[in-house]
């Protein structure tokens, strides 16, 4: 009788431990050259990862590159030693990502704001004319001189969309405001970008919506300089002018993440090119700058927009 209850306890033991580990995911996160402290997106993916481990059973790591010549090094690392999601950060990684994707095809792996198109990788991209429509209405509602802007770094389709989403949300809350849309040219040009932000506040704008990459430090510089308020896209850009940045248009990296690891660990997880938007819960306020900045109306009127927005009584145009 004793060795009978032995060996259902042991059975029963076994039944629970495969069980457990069956349900054990291995997730890793390989930054870009931002790296560790960068208050931006490597910061904030790796957070949510850590966020993610309190409510599913985890095992977490990460590695940081200090080169992009060491992204597909550290993506094979996980890969060799058989992480279940590596997630990888923006459209530099996208080579390194499909690389490592094509070696090894029993892994999955997610990049974040990039596109690779293997079947073995998630891309998860944003639509970028939906933030932009949000920093519209900041804009527009925050305007003293009714003139805003926006400038982009080099004027393409992709680009195109903060312009068009921008406008929108601008004419949307007042059509009197005027918008003025300016290109850098590239994303490094710092002189051309103090240089166009110094013409824009000649012609009496006194808010900004930028997206232009490493350029956007001749805006920030010029603004602090000029007094202008600027609505950004990083959380990181707010330490270089908190008195000037009204928020930042923020990816909802804890939703997203939280969403993508219970797909899989539900097995409901599906590789493919996923766009999100305002609908999807894609964007936040960086709100502890925005409550700083803008009066508790303002913040009220921003969310009705948004809800006007998902209950589709605004439409962003596709055309300019």
């Amino acid at each position: 009788m004793k060795f009978k209850l032995i060996t259902i306890f042991l059975l029963f033991f076994l039944m629970f431990s495969f069980s457990v580990s069956a349900q054990y995911l291995e997730v890793a996160l390989v930054s870009d050259i931002g790296g560790v402290g960068d208050n931006s997106y490597n910061d904030q993916l790796r957070s949510a990862i850590k966020e993610a481990d309190n409510n599913f059973n985890l095992s977490i790591a990460f590695r940081e590159s200090n080169l992009m010549t060491e992204y597909l090094e550290n993506i094979n690392y996980f890969a060799e030693n058989e992480f279940d999601l590596i997630w990888g950060v923006g459209f530099t990684m996208e080579q390194a990502v499909k690389e490592a994707a094509q070696m090894y095809s029993e892994r999955n792996f997610v990049i974040f704001d990039g596109i690779v198109e293997e079947e073995n990788v998630m891309s998860i991209t944003f639509k970028k004319d939906e933030a932009a429509f949000l920093a519209g209405v900041i804009a527009a509602l925050e305007s003293k001189s009714s003139k805003v802007a926006f400038i982009g770094a080099k004027e393409n389709k992709e680009m195109k969309k903060y312009q068009i989403g921008f406008n929108t949300g601008v004419k949307t809350v007042n059509s009197d405001v005027k918008t003025i849309n300016k290109y850098i040219g590239n994303s490094n040009d710092f002189s051309m970008a103090k240089k166009i932000t110094k013409e824009l506040i000649e012609q009496k704008v006194d808010t900004i919506f930028y997206a232009a990459g490493a350029a956007s430090n001749g805006i920030i510089d010029t603004a602090v300089k000029e007094d202008i308020k600027l609505i950004s896209l990083d959380k990181a850009d707010i330490i270089l002018a908190p008195n000037n940045i009204l928020t930042a248009i923020l990816k909802n990296t804890d939703y997203i993440v939280e969403e993508v690891i219970a797909g899989y660990y539900n097995d409901n997880y599906v590789n493919e090119i996923k766009e999100f938007g305002i609908a999807d819960n894609a964007f936040i306020l960086a709100q502890k700058q925005a409550e700083n900045m803008l009066s508790s109306d303002k913040l009220v009127k921003i969310e009705e927009y948004k809800q006007q927005f998902l209950a589709g009584e605004i439409e962003i145009s596709s055309e300019l």
